[in-house]
């Protein structure tokens, strides 16, 4: 029994996903259009160099195109039918009017033998028939129970018969993070005096007029301190990913000492260790033990849902002037866009002597410089 040709490629992509080849969306798509092009389509092995040319930067991706290609079990005449059928069903659909509707339609099936995947007959409305041809319809649904916002997802598939890989995209990367850290420096000199003072050498030797030995000094270090308060509430979901790209990249800023510590919605009497809000302590010790540090705040500030709780804003306040006198510099990062502030909570907080700043680049390069001292 022979195994069915996956169409266009997918099975090659796939395989290349698994062994963690970083093609995408745009590389599939590629080759589909390489393919209605002409280019491929002559044998396996031009179909396969074309793969290769497309997806393949290493000689081990290339290893894992030849390998895949060599168990393929559909002679090269079945594979250009394969090919030529799929890209008629693909241009079939994305010929299709979308301005009038159509009548339902079912996909054609093989016969036994072809070396093609039956495809299943679908039956549709033509109100959806047209709007898929448009757009996919997305629906909202909570990604567990309590979990804040509600992740959109697609109600029904798209038209065409492709799979996407969609990977996720930071907001910051841990190395760009990283970078940024380094720019927050407070150099000072302390500990075993290693690294020789020419000018007080020199100084010596004027005055003594005979120098037994160098005058030494200690080295230069780091001696900024940094406390970071997340918001680990339902609401800064999707930013979770930009939490632990803060918490990943504090080690690599070489700062002389940097703490994450959570809370949900507002810092309380008690801050968490983890961002499920475990191993709490309470926020005197914290602030106690950080006093001298800058202070970096993360949260929505009630933004992302569009909420105005004034006595939110209150409490926020009164725990902001009482950090300003544990903390010389004090800044608020807001992942939300500047303009979603008005009318909610964070535009209150945002009114107050500590400034609120977007999530973006050009803003985290601002807040290392106000953590600086540079006003």
């Amino acid at each position: 029994m022979t195994h069915p040709l996956p169409p266009l490629l997918l099975g090659l992509f796939r395989e290349l996903k698994a062994n963690g080849v970083p093609v995408g969306i745009r590389d599939y798509l590629d080759g589909i259009e390489a393919l209605r092009l002409g280019f491929g389509q002559d044998s396996r092995a031009a179909l396969r160099d074309l793969a290769i040319a497309l997806w393949s930067r290493s000689d081990e991706e290339r290893r894992v195109i030849n390998r895949w290609f060599d168990v393929l079990p559909a002679p090269d005449d079945a594979l250009a039918a394969t090919i030529d059928d799929q890209l008629d069903r693909l241009d079939t659909t994305a010929s299709e009017p979308t301005g009038a509707p159509t009548a339902p339609t079912a996909r054609p099936t093989a016969q036994p033998g072809a070396g093609t995947t039956p495809a299943p007959a679908t039956s549709l409305s033509p109100e959806a028939t047209a709007t898929q041809a448009e757009r996919a319809r997305v629906s909202f649904a909570a990604a567990r129970e309590g979990s804040g916002l509600p992740i959109p997802r697609l109600a029904s598939a798209p038209a065409i018969d492709e799979d996407y890989v969609l990977t996720p995209q930071p907001l910051v990367s841990p190395r760009d993070m990283a970078v940024l850290w380094r720019r927050y420096r407070r150099s000072t000199r302390h500990g075993p005096r290693t690294e020789m003072d020419l000018a007080a050498t020199l100084r010596e030797r004027c005055r003594r007029g005979l120098l037994c030995r160098p005058v030494c000094r200690p080295h230069r270090s780091n001696s900024a301190r940094l406390l970071i308060l997340a918001d680990a509430s339902p609401s800064m979901d999707p930013w979770r990913p930009f939490l632990a790209t803060l918490a990943e990249s504090l080690p690599l800023g070489r700062l002389a000492r940097a703490e994450v510590r959570y809370f949900s919605n507002q810092p309380r009497r008690q801050l968490y260790a983890t961002p499920g809000l475990t191993e709490p302590e309470t926020r005197d010790d914290v602030l106690r033990r950080h006093a001298g540090a800058a202070l970096l705040v993360v949260s929505d500030a009630g933004s992302a849902r569009g909420a105005l709780n004034r006595r939110r804003a209150l409490q926020t306040a009164d725990f902001l002037n009482e950090a300003r006198r544990h903390f010389p510099a004090t800044v608020w990062l807001n992942p939300m866009p500047k303009r979603r502030w008005a009318g909610t909570t964070a535009g209150l907080i945002a009114d107050g002597p500590v400034p609120m700043l977007p999530v973006d680049a050009p803003h985290l390069l601002r807040a290392i410089d106000i953590l600086r001292g540079n006003k």
